[in-house]
């Protein structure tokens, strides 16, 4: 398999990871929940957006061709900053809680989830860098036509040519 391919199964494996931890942190009743206590319908789906919404802006920043400008180049990375550092801190706090839930000790429940994020982070650089997409092309030029004086003798024009 090429890096490519790896890279886009760390991007699938950490975002199925993330996914799994974000709605198993849902099911974790809180302190005092009544007997048989389910989560809300939306905590679940909210739960869901976090990964999903990180692979789609990581999918948007490669498979665009951005044009140039620092512009563009502020809104193609920092956009996905953004959505990616929002994520991570989401992610990462249930992920932790759900660890901790588990009975698993506070340097696992602390460093466990870097390894969900820090693979993700690495797939995207790995796409990211393998991206196929050309440098952005110069302005195109229109053909420019020079139009010569007529020629001249004893500085007249010769009869014949035209003007």
């Amino acid at each position: 398999m090429t890096g490519r391919t790896w890279a886009y199964v760390g991007t699938v494996l950490g975002g199925l990871a993330s996914l799994a931890a974000n709605v198993a942190h849902c099911f974790v009743a809180p302190a005092g929940a009544p007997l048989g206590w389910r989560p809300e319908a939306g905590a679940v789906v909210a739960a869901m957006f976090w990964p999903l919404a990180l692979f789609v802006a990581v999918e948007i920043l490669i498979r665009t061709e951005w044009p140039a400008g620092k512009w563009w180049w502020l809104a193609r990375y920092g956009g996905v900053l953004i959505v990616a550092v929002v994520a991570a801190v989401v992610s990462y706090r249930h992920l932790s809680a759900l660890i901790r839930h588990y009975g698993e000790d506070g340097l696992t429940s602390m460093f466990g989830p870097a390894a969900v994020d820090g693979l993700m982070v690495m797939a995207a650089a790995a796409l990211l860098a393998s991206s196929d997409h050309k440098p952005p092309s110069p302005v195109a030029v229109k053909e420019i036509h020079v139009i010569e004086p007529a020629p001249r003798i004893n500085g007249a024009i010769p009869s014949g040519v035209v003007r």
